[in-house]
C-alpha cells in the first residue's frame, strides 16, 4: 500500500534483525493484512490475518513480537521498520491460533505492530508497507499491507 505524505529526502536504512519470535506453522496458511498510517501523530494501526487454505486444521504457535512492519520507497529500499524504542521490552508469551479449513482468523495479541512509540519516527513520504516474519523452519513470510 502506498501512503502519501510530504516528500522529503529520506535515508535508506539497513535490514532489520529478525523479529524476536518465530512462527511455528503446522498446516497451509496464507497471510494478509491492513495498515493505516497517520503522519500527523506518527502512528500506525495494523491488522494481520491468517487464512487456512488447507484441508485440515492449521495451527500457528508464536510469541507476541513476531512481525516487523516495514516501509519501503518506490525502489523497494527500506526506509523504516517498527524497531522498538530503547525502554520497551518484548515479553515471551506463547500465542496459539487454531484455524479450521477455509477459516480466516485475525492474529490478535501481536505487540508493536500498531502504535506511535517507535525508536525513530516514520519519515514523511510515499511508502509501501509490508509485514515480515520468519518461521521456525527458516522461511520468510512477507506480505503487502493494504
Amino acid at each position: 500500500m502506498s501512503l502519501l505524505g510530504c516528500n522529503e529526502p529520506v535515508s535508506v536504512i539497513e535490514s532489520p534483525p529478525p523479529p524476536r519470535h518465530d512462527l511455528n506453522i503446522d498446516g497451509k496458511v496464507q497471510f494478509h493484512g491492513e495498515i493505516s498510517w497517520s503522519a500527523r501523530d506518527n502512528s500506525i494501526e495494523t491488522q494481520i490475518w491468517a487464512e487456512n487454505v488447507g484441508s485440515s486444521t492449521a495451527r500457528i504457535e508464536t510469541g507476541v513480537c513476531s512481525f516487523h512492519i516495514i516501509a519501503y520507497n518506490a525502489d523497494y529500499k527500506l526506509v523504516w521498520y517498527n524497531r522498538l524504542a530503547e525502554n520497551v521490552v518484548c515479553l515471551d508469551e506463547l500465542l496459539v491460533y487454531m484455524i479450521s479449513p477455509g477459516e480466516t482468523v485475525q492474529l490478535t495479541g501481536q505487540s508493536y505492530i500498531s502504535g506511535s512509540f517507535w525508536y525513530q519516527d516514520i519519515p514523511s513520504g510515499d511508502w509501501n508497507f509490508e509485514a515480515q516474519a520468519f518461521t521456525t523452519a527458516g522461511d520468510t513470510v512477507a506480505f503487502e499491507l493494504n
